[in-house]
């Protein structure tokens, strides 16, 4: 598929079908959205791939009614990045992008939800999500990407 075809194709999906996303293409996407651009060529993002359900709800509760879309993901990508890199905001939109543009050309689905400075009665939601997947201190969560095959036309 040509990017252009890609990019007019991708729409945010919310609702997946109950069949899972293989361990191979999402280890595929990862290493491809990782060769994004980044400022100064720093590469301060790294992935965080989950097809535990039970991770993937927890996650969902962090930030209910914006993450609901996860409740039917076979499999989410959280986006993290080293908080001293100036540009980490920028570097993981690009690699989050990256990601959405790449489950189109694998035929999948994905929707991005915010958890940068975002807060859920009154506790961050970064924090929640650092907490159920391990993510070390001095790095930051901008996303988390639910993936898989669209249940759903758009």
């Amino acid at each position: 598929m040509e990017l252009k075809d890609v990019i007019l194709k991708r729409r945010s999906i919310r609702k997946f079908k109950e069949k899972e996303v293989s361990p191979e293409i999402l280890s595929e996407i990862a290493k491809y959205a990782l060769l994004a651009p980044s400022g100064r060529n720093s590469k301060p993002v790294d992935l965080v791939i989950l097809t535990e359900k039970d991770k993937i709800e927890r996650i969902m509760k962090a930030r209910e009614g914006a993450f609901s879309f996860l409740k039917t993901a076979p499999a989410c990508i959280v986006v993290t990045a080293d908080e001293t890199s100036s540009t980490w905001i920028s570097d993981a939109s690009i690699v989050a992008t990256y990601i959405q543009l790449l489950c189109v050309d694998y035929g999948l689905g994905s929707c991005w939800g915010h958890a940068h400075d975002r807060f859920q009665d009154g506790v961050s939601v970064e924090g929640k999500i650092k907490e159920i997947v391990g993510i070390p201190n001095g790095y930051r969560i901008l996303c988390v990407i639910g993936i898989g095959y669209p249940a759903e036309e758009k």
